[in-house]
């Protein structure tokens, strides 16, 4: 008598196995659909810089979030997989930190690499939770137009695909918005690491990549996370139309997206051309400015070993060849060409960050107090840039990344108050020294957080780095930008100044934007990378702040890349090898084009603007669409 009770229970337990079965296996397809969003995102960035991938990339991921509901931690879930597979891959650079304090990989993985990757990844997390919960499309029922005539089959589908795309309107609309804000909130909470953003894959032909000016790279995310959202819509409809019915009808939302795309495009190839550097250089209002940035090439571990002086020994003798090599080059294209070119020396040359090898040290008063160097190497009158002003025939300006370190009188001597990592400008001698502190410092790299609170951090640091950070560096408070002159013309530039990663932070160099002549200066180091790709990311970053403030820049770079760019993100020149390595001992010479009555943009006067139109209509999407769900439940496919 208890037989069938007893099969009952074994074949339920066994219903029970299968069911679990099936969702564990669904959860594996999903969340691999979501890991594959990744990569495919991620290939749309240096090293692959297959831009094309944005347009498309977010569509695994976003089959799981408008496919079955999840809700908002289910989404949120499958959103962090994403993200992690995307910074991943991205940031996998991130080892070369590492490998430089010869920190072992098991280690590194577990202490810096997964928890950073894990934290960026809540960002696409939190896009993906709001997505998935509240900005699913309303799905209306295919018709099932049984035994009508052809005609009133097709006028049953394309009402039906009339409908599907007004409610796919909102959805898409707030989804790209939504991703806006999150990846502004990436770029500027904690970290403010703002690195590969969808819009920086738009810099390809640079036609796209022209709207910055208006709103910032950030904006232009907007394009191709919207272009997923209406692909992934107009898809599922063709779909289901070609399926059902055998024909595929109208997608018109793709249309007037390709509409939209193709009239950016039209509108950016004039906005660049506008800005070219050849453009603006036969404008009547321009300055010609030579420049000569220099690039070391050292080593970061070398650097960490060099003696006081030996770096900045390295940068006087590069220059030296650098000028004599500037004039070579004019003499051989003038012979080659049978004209007449001519050579100007460099008005500005341009070290790398940290190239004097020891901190300037100023009294209270920002007064250089050369009597207390130990060792008084900088600048010594016998050599030195006096003696190399002389032989490049040109009274330069050197602009370098230096340390600048105040001290005050104290009982046992000069005590320390304040350090800076700066862009340090001099026109004449070392008292001539002028300096715009950098503003956005990196954590654990020049200053340890919550040191005072927690001092076991500085303890963790000094044991993976090998070394104690000490006092670190404190943030520059200034926003004017340095008014630098040309020598020997009257004229004078005022200087953006941009030390290291402020090269990737747009909505601090607009603080230093004013009318007139303006050139971005970018002193980075770039070493902690050794020769990875993230050297590369980094300029890419930096292209868009020419673009965003439509002035010409100049970088140097101690490692990566050393690159002049127009003032509309164009290269005018870049230090490579043959094989197009960035990683080599040189210089680079090159004429920066710079409009004296340049205005300021859109960007440059109201900043993120868009970002904040985006919260708003993001927020009003997710409210009328999940007010529309939830009175349309009963009826949604």
């Amino acid at each position: 008598m208890t037989m069938p009770d007893t099969v009952s229970q074994g074949q339920e337990a066994s219903l029970r196995k299968k069911a679990a079965s099936r969702r564990w296996t669904a959860w594996l397809r999903q969340a691999a659909l979501s890991a594959s969003a990744g990569i495919l995102t991620a290939m749309a960035f240096i090293p692959f810089d297959w831009g094309f991938f944005a347009w498309f990339g977010l569509l695994p991921l976003l089959a799981v979030l408008w496919g079955k509901r999840h809700g908002f931690w289910g989404s949120f879930g499958y959103g962090w997989i994403f993200g992690f597979a995307f910074f991943g891959v991205s940031f996998a650079w991130l080892f070369s930190v590492g490998d430089l304090f010869e920190v072992p990989r098991a280690l590194f993985l577990g202490s810096v690499y997964v928890p950073f990757m894990g934290y960026l990844a809540l960002y696409p997390a939190l896009w993906a939770g709001i997505t998935g919960r509240w900005l699913r499309p309303r799905r209306p029922a295919p018709p099932e137009p049984a035994g009508t005539s052809r005609a009133e089959r097709r006028k049953l589908w394309n009402a039906w695909s009339l409908a599907d795309m007004k409610c796919c309107t909102l959805p898409c609309l707030g989804t790209a918005a939504v991703w806006v804000v999150t990846e502004w909130m990436r770029g500027t909470l904690l970290t403010g690491f703002a690195w590969n953003g969808l819009g920086v894959a738009l810099y390809g032909g640079l036609s796209l990549a022209q709207w910055a000016e208006f709103a910032g790279v950030t904006a232009l995310s907007f394009l191709p996370a919207l272009a997923n959202a209406v692909f992934w819509c107009a898809g599922r409809r063709v779909g289901i139309m070609t399926m059902r019915e055998g024909r595929r009808g109208m997608p018109w939302d793709f249309y007037a997206l390709a509409l939209l795309i193709f009239t950016l495009f039209l509108g950016g190839m004039l906005l660049s051309r506008r800005h070219a550097p050849e453009a603006v250089l036969n404008a009547s209002d321009t300055l010609k400015l030579p420049v000569l940035a220099v690039q070391g090439n050292i080593p970061q571990a070398e650097r960490f070993r060099m003696p006081p002086g030996r770096a900045y020994a390295a940068m006087l003798e590069q220059t030296a060849r650098g000028v004599e090599d500037a004039r070579r080059q004019a003499f051989r294209q003038a012979m080659e060409t049978s004209r007449n070119i001519e050579h100007m020396p460099p008005a500005w040359v341009v070290w790398p960050e940290n190239s004097l090898g020891a901190p300037v040290l100023v009294d209270e008063k920002g007064r250089v107090l050369r009597d207390v160097y130990n060792e008084n190497y900088l600048f010594d009158l016998r050599r030195g840039l006096p003696h190399l002003r002389r032989k490049a025939g040109a009274d330069f300006v050197l602009l370098t990344g230096g340390d600048v370190m105040r001290l005050r009188p104290g009982k046992e001597g000069w005590e320390r108050v304040n350090r800076w990592n700066s862009l340090v400008a001099f026109e004449g001698g070392l008292e001539s020294m002028r300096h715009a502190a950098k503003r956005h410092l990196v954590p654990f790299g020049e200053y340890i957080p919550l040191k005072k609170e927690l001092p076991v951090l500085a303890d963790i640091y000094a044991s993976l780095a090998g070394y104690a950070m000490g006092e670190g560096m404190i943030p520059g408070e200034g926003k004017d930008p340095l008014s630098v002159s040309i020598p020997g013309t009257g004229e004078h530039v005022g200087v953006i100044p941009a030390v290291c990663y402020e090269d990737s932070v747009g909505g601090l160099l607009r603080e230093f934007a004013r009318p007139g002549p303006q050139v971005i200066v970018n002193t980075t180091n770039d070493g902690w990378f050794l020769t990875s790709w993230a050297n590369e990311q980094q300029a890419r970053q930096a292209a868009f702040r020419c673009i965003e403030l439509r002035r010409p820049m100049i970088r140097a770079a101690n490692t990566g890349l050393t690159v002049a760019f127009g003032a509309n993100g164009a290269v005018l020149d870049e230090l490579r090898t043959g094989d197009g390595s960035p990683f080599l001992e040189g210089s680079l010479s090159a004429v920066l084009p710079v409009d004296r009555k340049a205005g300021l943009t859109l960007y440059a006067v109201a900043g993120d603007w868009f970002v904040s139109l985006c919260a708003l209509g993001g927020l009003l999407c997710c409210v009328f669409n999940a007010r529309t769900l939830r009175r349309e439940k009963g009826r949604i496919c």
